[in-house]
Formats: structure tokens, C-alpha cells, sequence
């Protein structure tokens, strides 16, 4: 793929991973003989900065989860976080960010690799 494209994309993406994520992503469309675009996933990405905001202040009630995508992970959180005296959404505030990294990663990898 052309350099210049690849720039175009990482840049459209690179607030939404780690930067290690977007030196694999790079590769990734590197190795394309064809052209992809990321531009209009930029909507769907989720703000890691967003979500782990939402960690701190909302997190009790499982915003965060919710935000993210794991509805499952946040009805779990809104009616069991209180079990755990406040130590999962205590925990989730260090983890959450990194799970939205992640998820993003996963989705802009399974658009390059259509």
C-alpha cells in the first residue's frame, strides 16, 4: 500500500490504540497489495480517554462496560460491583482503558484483513 495512505490511516486511528498496536497496524497495512480505509471507523472506536473517565466517576454502575461494548460485563457490574465492597469497579479503573485499546485493535485488524 502506498506510504502515503498508510500515514492517512494511522492517523485517523492512532488515538484510539497503543502505540505498540499502531506499529502492528502499520505493518499490517504495509503488507496490503490493496487499499484500505480506516477513515470511517473513526465513528465506531470507542475513546480510551472516554472510557476509563467513565471508570472513575460511573464505573460503579457499569457505564464503562456499557460504553465499551461488553453489555454483559456491565449488567454484571451495576448488579454485583457492590458484592465485591467496591474492589471490581476499584480494579476496572486501571483495566478499562486497556480493554478499549484492545477492543479497537481487534476491530481495525479485522477490517485491514477482509
Amino acid at each position: 500500500m502506498d506510504s502515503r495512505k498508510v500515514i492517512h490511516n494511522l492517523i485517523c486511528v492512532g488515538n484510539k490504540v497503543s502505540y505498540e498496536q499502531l506499529h502492528q497496524i502499520k505493518c499490517a497495512l504495509e503488507e496490503k497489495t490493496q487499499d484500505v480505509n480506516l477513515s470511517y471507523l473513526t465513528d465506531e472506536l470507542r475513546s480510551p480517554t472516554t472510557t476509563a473517565l467513565l471508570s472513575a466517576f460511573l464505573g460503579g454502575f457499569g457505564i464503562d462496560r456499557f460504553y465499551i461494548g461488553d453489555i454483559g460485563l456491565g449488567i454484571g457490574k451495576l448488579l454485583l460491583g457492590w458484592l465485591t465492597l467496591g474492589l471490581w469497579p476499584l480494579i476496572d479503573i486501571f483495566i478499562s482503558h486497556g480493554k478499549c485499546t484492545d477492543k479497537n485493535f481487534a476491530q481495525i485488524m479485522d477490517v485491514i484483513k477482509k
